[in-house]
């Protein structure tokens, strides 16, 4: 008999859930007492500071809750680290690459009592801030340049988002409203580019163009952005309640088609046009000026094209299931069969625009070229284009009917809340304007950022918990419900939520909050490591500074720094990674990977919310540092700066080296290891650069480079 192997990743949540249900269907729409009594249900509490042993320790609220905890267990926190450390802990983290020789100098003999915070201030003003954290954002919505699937077809506007979240956290604009914006910006802003380009959130599933079942596609749509949503901004796990009540969770079926109904009426727009009104209206003056002096020509064209337009569009419409001609064929459509013949339009325009011309012939291609040269001897006059975003708005101000299927048949649903909330029916008006719109998202959007949310403001303050400690009070930060961990701090997660609304949303006041905590500021190594261990062999409890590596952007933009090339330049379309030397955030995130250095060191999944990289230690990764072409040349680009510094023989150019990649002198030993080192390899190479590049090289790939303190 032959034995079954099963791959521990098999048995994901929702195979578990199918295991255990059997059938689908809902099963119940009550809860019992405990289940209502889960502590992620509850309001938001107010906790005091608690009153600690050890005072003098603290900094601020934060660290009284968490010296609470630590003196509860017997631990006591570790001391705080040196400057040097500091900064370079603290750069890495709001920046995402190491400190400059003149700011490690700068902070280390700033005599100031409040240095560090001045030093955590400048962090934060720096765009650099929105450029990491930008990335942090964008894992947890599933950003990419490209479709995903077999063509993986490159988004060419995708990367307006990306800058949007870069501006808006530069800008310290409040969380409620980077909410706002992103989940029904059209509705609330309609006026904002930032607004327009916001709701690009809502586009980024994947998708195929060459994909005729419009109807399964557009479920299965409908069905990520709410798997998504509930990921992000509820930290609950919705999608297990697709075809049945949560097993674990108190969510029904019934929840998650209401909450998906949020998102029922809206569809896709493509070239939606930026800029103000007048800006707007000057270009719509100037095109109607050009298209009147071109109108003969036009119309010439379109006559010349007519007939292989039509034959081809045709062809593609017979491409197009049965009831997707027929939803085609009709021009009094419901709004469902209206979002679905905007799928099929784009479909057919895309397969037409590909194949149309090759029909014109003959004396009619030789006509078709002339008009065309004719054409652009007015392209003086046009106009230049608006920059487009592709973006969202409803299908109109009357609702696509939503319907979940159940054991007793397919039933309407309304949008609405988790049930176990007890909360009243969302109050959704529809919005009259160009375009229309129900209103639906706006109502979603308004509970999303209610300060007395008790989901969505924890999962906020958590993350940001998360960024800056490795792990959340609640370390499965998209899972919040019984599957996922307990908070190691309760009633410090509380105390932030609460803080956060207080600070009216500000994510930079939280940053300094946190930051300038002496839990933040702990070293990260201790002589009585293993009688901590002993106790909280996990460190939940913060009694030092957790040890991480470097993500991949904070590696390969580090590795940029120190050889002296990065490129600063912000903003713009995605660019390659191995042949650019801009920061990694502005790098082309293809859904379909390429085997690249960063890839390597764990970047995520692009078709699900990442809350949390996986950290793996692989020989590829190792390669890839020692051997890969691309380390190598940041390698002799760090040789020919060394080379080129004002430092005056080997021991200075040492000592460079070592400030450039790890912020710090060189100890006595280390300085004369160096030496021999590099003097060895200058008398067996003919080139000294060669024995300067693997000096190079070999800090690269030092512990101390790769891993922050």
């Amino acid at each position: 008999m032959k034995s079954i192997t099963y791959h521990r990743h098999f048995f994901s949540r929702s195979f578990v859930c199918w295991i255990l249900l059997g059938t689908c269907g809902a099963l119940s729409e009550t809860f019992t007492e405990e289940e209502r009594a889960y502590w992620v249900f509850q309001p938001i509490a107010n906790p005091s500071v608690p009153e600690v042993k050890n005072g003098n320790w603290i900094r601020n609220p934060v660290d009284g809750f968490v010296l609470d905890r630590l003196e509860n267990h017997g631990l006591k926190p570790s001391p705080e680290a040196d400057r040097r450390t500091l900064i370079r802990r603290a750069t890495l983290d709001l920046h995402g690459i190491p400190p400059t020789i003149d700011a490690v100098e700068a902070f280390v003999n700033n005599p100031a009592s409040d240095a560090y915070e001045q030093l955590i201030d400048q962090l934060l003003e720096s765009p650099l801030y929105g450029e990491r954290y930008a990335r942090h954002w964008l894992d947890l919505v599933r950003y990419a340049d490209t479709d995903g699937f077999k063509a993986d077809v490159l988004r060419p506007e995708a990367w307006r988002y990306r800058d949007y979240v870069i501006k808006s956290l530069n800008e310290d604009k409040p969380y409620k409203r980077f909410v706002e914006e992103q989940i029904a910006g059209d509705e609330l802003y309609p006026e904002s580019d930032d607004a327009t380009i916001a709701t690009g959130f809502l586009r980024l599933w994947p998708y195929e163009d060459n994909q005729p079942d419009m109807s399964r596609h557009w479920e299965a749509t409908l069905d990520d952005i709410a798997d998504v949503s509930g990921d992000v901004f509820l930290g609950l796990s919705m999608k297990c309640a697709r075809c049945h009540d949560h097993k674990f969770d108190s969510i029904t079926q019934k929840d998650y088609f209401q909450f998906r109904s949020f998102f029922a009426a809206l569809s896709p727009w493509e070239d939606v046009r930026l800029g103000d009104q007048k800006v707007k209206s000057n270009y719509q003056q100037q095109r109607a000026t050009w298209e009147a002096m071109t109108a003969g020509i036009h119309a010439e064209i379109t006559e010349l094209e007519m007939e292989p337009w039509n034959k081809h569009w045709q062809a593609a419409l017979a491409k197009l299931p049965p009831y997707m001609q027929e939803i085609m064929a009709r021009t009094d459509r419901t709004p469902y069969e209206e979002q679905l013949a905007r799928f099929g339009d784009r479909l057919m325009n895309w397969r037409t625009k590909k194949t149309y011309k090759s029909d014109i012939k003959g004396d009619a291609k030789i006509r078709w070229t002339e008009l065309q040269k004719e054409l652009a001897t007015y392209d003086a006059f046009k106009p230049k284009e608006l920059p487009s975003v592709a973006a969202v708005r409803d299908i109109g101000g009357t609702p696509p009917e939503s319907f979940m299927d159940t054991k007793r048949g397919r039933l309407p649903v309304q949008p609405g809340f988790l049930s176990v909330l007890d909360l009243p029916e969302p109050e959704i008006e529809g919005i009259v304007g160009y375009p229309e719109t129900t209103g639906r998202r706006a109502a979603l959007a308004d509970w999303l950022t209610d300060g007395d949310n008790p989901l969505s403001i924890r999962v906020a303050v958590n993350r940001l918990w998360q960024w800056h400690f490795g792990k959340g009070i609640v370390s499965s930060s998209n899972d919040f419900g019984k599957l996922g961990d307990r908070p190691s701090h309760p009633e410090l997660l509380d105390w932030l939520a609460k803080h956060f609304v207080e600070q009216k949303w500000s994510m930079k006041s939280m940053h300094r909050l946190l930051m300038t905590s002496a839990t933040y500021r702990q070293t990260s190594f201790r002589e009585d490591e293993t009688e901590a261990e002993a106790i909280d062999i996990d460190n939940r409890l913060l009694w030092k500074m957790p040890v991480r590596r470097m993500d991949a952007e904070q590696l390969r933009d580090s590795l940029l720094f120190v050889s002296g090339e990065i490129d600063t330049t912000m903003e713009g379309p995605a660019v390659s990674e191995e042949d650019s030397a801009r920061r990694s955030i502005y790098v082309v995130n293809k859904r379909n990977k390429l085997r690249t250095m960063m890839n390597a060191f764990d970047t995520p999944d692009l078709h699900n919310s990442c809350h949390l990289r996986d950290v793996t230690t692989t020989p590829i990764q190792a390669l890839a540092l020692i051997n890969g072409a691309w380390t190598l040349s940041r390698a002799e680009h760090f040789a020919t700066r060394l080379m080129n510094c004002d430092a005056q023989g080997t021991e200075e150019r040492i000592q460079k080296a070592f400030q450039f990649a790890l912020g710090r002198d060189p100890a006595s030993e280390e300085l004369t290891n160096a030496v021999a080192f590099v003097e060895s390899l200058v008398e067996s190479l003919e080139d000294e650069k060669d024995a300067w590049i693997d000096f190079s090289h070999v800090l690269m790939n030092t512990n101390e480079f790769v891993y922050i303190n």
